[in-house]
């Protein structure tokens, strides 16, 4: 099973490259779902954040994932300790799920917090995805539906740029233009499911 990273900040298009991957039979496997999953079935992880950060579940026993972000986004060291405590649990059950598709030519493994995590350790390649600042508030306020405000607060305390300039051997810029999002991305997949090295 050849594991490729997926990575980049908020807003930069992941999510689009991704499908065009899995299009053109790459695996998948979105560590962000994987979270989404965790937070309402893994009660360890629950009390151990609920410990952390005061009270950040909601009557059903599940995250309140907005609550979480209004405190952990505006500190980094509250983020870190967010980190800590959930990658874990977010690592093992990504394996999993890779695991599952080893039979894919590669298998993506799309986390925004690849590097921070360590699990960079796990994949043969790492792909970044890029776009510009104003590019990725709009497209987080559409998403998300939040303020520019809190679009910019989230984009902000992720790393910049140069972060995954310095860490990635590939990097696709995705400032809009689909048609060439997509060839890029095409000819990438042939480079990552061909073996060939960067």
């Amino acid at each position: 099973m050849k594991i490729i990273g997926l990575t980049g900040g908020s807003g930069t298009g992941k999510g689009t490259v991704a499908a065009r991957m899995r299009e053109l039979g790459a695996g998948w496997v979105d560590a962000d779902a994987v979270y989404r999953a965790l937070c309402t079935t893994n009660r360890e992880m629950l009390a151990a954040l609920d410990a952390a950060f005061g009270g950040v579940t909601d009557e059903t026993g599940a995250l309140d994932r907005p609550k979480l972000a209004q405190i952990v986004f505006s500190d980094p060291e509250k983020l870190a300790k967010l980190n800590e405590i959930t990658i874990p649990y977010i690592r093992a059950a990504s394996l999993e799920k890779m695991q599952a598709q080893a039979d894919c030519p590669i298998v993506l493994y799309d986390a925004p917090t690849l590097f921070e995590a360590g699990v960079d350790e796990l994949c043969a390649q790492t792909v970044g995805v890029l776009a510009d600042l104003e590019t990725r508030v709009q497209r987080v306020m559409a998403r998300d539906g939040i303020s520019d405000e809190a679009a910019r607060a989230r984009i902000l305390a992720q790393p910049d740029d140069s972060f995954y300039r310095a860490r990635c051997d590939y990097i696709i810029e995705n400032n809009g233009d689909l048609a060439a999002l997509w060839r890029e991305t095409d000819a990438l997949y042939t480079i990552l499911s061909k073996g060939e090295s960067s």
